[in-house]
């Protein structure tokens, strides 16, 4: 992780508070969610413009502030946040309070209920390990919690007890305190800190998950090429089930029904050599020849099929090195999500419901965009459905399609566009160049890259993404390098 605990100060919290009272009070709670046990956004409406409100339990990220990341949630609200909903939908805000100093905040709300109206707070503990987001009413009992703890803990926070203060507990060295850029407020500042280290954290952990994807699918394919390896060995056995059948029907006088083995003579070797080979007794010389046949026909069919599906696993382990790759490369949010979704379209990684967010947003072509010193326009793969796209959307027959030779990497690509006289040598090791830093073979010096004109570049049907076939290849040997 980028960080064990980075606490809201005291100070800070003051000033954030300071800022939402002057803000928000008089404000009306109209949307809650909660993306996760950690999350709850609240949505207010004050002057005239609706802003969200975060109060996060994240153990080592706790904090109160206004901010403008988009969390993502679930299709159905979890427990505290429907209880919530059913409770302080449409409060109105009274007031915003620090409790002694501490990292303990307090959200007073009014709501009106069959012509009465109802007192609640919203306690946000920001306390490290124990933080909590509670919601307590006028009398000071707990009506639900973010996270609940028996009674055998240090203090017990269940619905119907009375909300007891926090025991005191050492100091955990203040936190760090952030500075405002010019203009900022503080509850921008907050955002600003807090949203990237949850990011950058968010970033870590999903790095981790589809890490452990990949090699989950990796060990996979082995332990089943290995499988498929060893049946053909064993299917071998029965291959000399054919001989022994032969050697049988060449002393076919010497075999009787009851017998458990016959000594034969076997021919094909000069001089010939006695052979011993095992009967069934119940069987009679006939019936004891045919066993013997069929079970090398049978180990045949079986090798047969078993060699036809290691190519399959061969080629998909293949793609599996190429999927480890966009992993190894993988910079930002929108390459992990790339990354993600092959691995789920690929069966790697289960599926799961879309989650929905408050503005959705198209995710970028994954592809990078050169231009050549000559003018040619550069396609370059950031993943196996870019390269795809690089094949199925952007290539003609006359374009230039490279690969780095027998590694995982990119395609790029030439678009040639009518230009095919213009095109130099200059601009085939451009592309190269840079096809051959988008590779596995990124930090050497020197790089094969193979390149063909796109019309002998295809893709298997079924094949996975970024999986083709090339014929009447050249070659090319380059340093790797970024950029034009």
């Amino acid at each position: 992780m980028c960080y064990n605990f980075s606490p809201m100060t005291p100070r800070l919290l003051k000033n954030i508070i300071s800022e939402l009272n002057e803000k928000l009070k008089d404000g009306v709670i109209s949307r809650i969610h909660q993306s996760d046990n950690r999350n709850v956004i609240l949505k207010v409406f004050a002057k005239g413009r609706t802003v969200s409100l975060l109060i996060s339990a994240d153990p080592k990220l706790p904090r109160l502030h206004v901010t403008g990341y988009e969390f993502r949630n679930p299709q159905r609200p979890l427990r505290f946040c429907a209880y919530l909903r059913s409770s302080i939908l449409n409060a109105r805000i009274e007031a915003f309070e620090q409790v002694d100093d501490e990292r303990i905040a307090r959200i007073r709300l009014k709501k009106k209920s069959d012509g009465d109206y109802g007192s609640f707070t919203l306690v946000a503990e920001l306390t490290g390990k124990s933080s909590n987001v509670i919601l307590i009413d006028g009398k000071g009992v707990i009506l639900d919690s973010l996270k609940y703890f028996s009674t055998d803990s240090v203090r017990a926070v269940l619905p119907g007890l009375e909300l007891t203060p926090l025991p005191p507990f050492p100091p955990h060295g203040g936190g760090m305190e952030i500075e405002r850029k010019e203009g900022e407020s503080w509850n921008e500042a907050a955002d600003r800190y807090f949203t990237a280290l949850f990011k950058e954290d968010l970033f870590v952990l999903e790095r981790g998950v589809l890490k452990r994807a990949v090699n989950e699918a990796e060990k996979k394919l082995k332990r089943k090429l290995d499988n498929l390896r060893n049946d053909v060995e064993k299917a071998g056995k029965g291959l000399d089930g054919e001989r022994l059948g032969e050697i049988l029907a060449s002393n076919y006088g010497k075999i009787k029904r009851g017998m458990s083995e016959v000594i034969a003579d076997d021919y094909t070797r000069v001089p010939p050599e006695k052979v011993r080979i095992e009967l069934d007794p119940k069987l009679g010389p006939a019936e004891n020849l045919e066993k013997y046949f069929k079970r090398a026909k049978k180990a045949k069919t079986a090798i047969n099929l078993l060699k036809d599906r290691i190519p399959d696993v061969e080629k998909e382990l293949e793609y599996i090195g190429s999927l480890m790759y966009e992993w190894e490369t993988a910079k930002t949010e929108d390459d992990l999500g790339a990354l993600k979704d092959e691995l789920m379209e690929g069966g790697y990684l289960k599926k799961v419901r879309e989650e929905i967010t408050e503005k959705v947003e198209e995710r970028a072509e994954p592809i990078r965009r050169y231009t050549s010193t000559e003018g040619f326009e550069i396609l370059c793969g950031k993943s196996g459905p870019g390269n795809d796209l690089i094949i199925k959307k952007y290539a003609r027959d006359e374009d230039i399609w490279f690969h780095a030779s027998k590694m995982p990497g990119s395609h790029c690509l030439i678009k040639v566009a009518g230009r095919g006289k213009e095109l130099t040598k200059k601009t085939i090791e451009e592309a190269a160049s840079i096809c051959a830093f988008y590779s596995k073979a990124q930090a050497a010096s020197k790089v094969e890259v193979i390149y063909a004109e796109a019309r002998h570049v295809k893709k298997p049907r079924g094949a996975k993404p970024g999986m083709v076939t090339v014929k009447e290849y050249k070659s090319i040997v380059v340093r790797p390098k970024p950029e034009i």
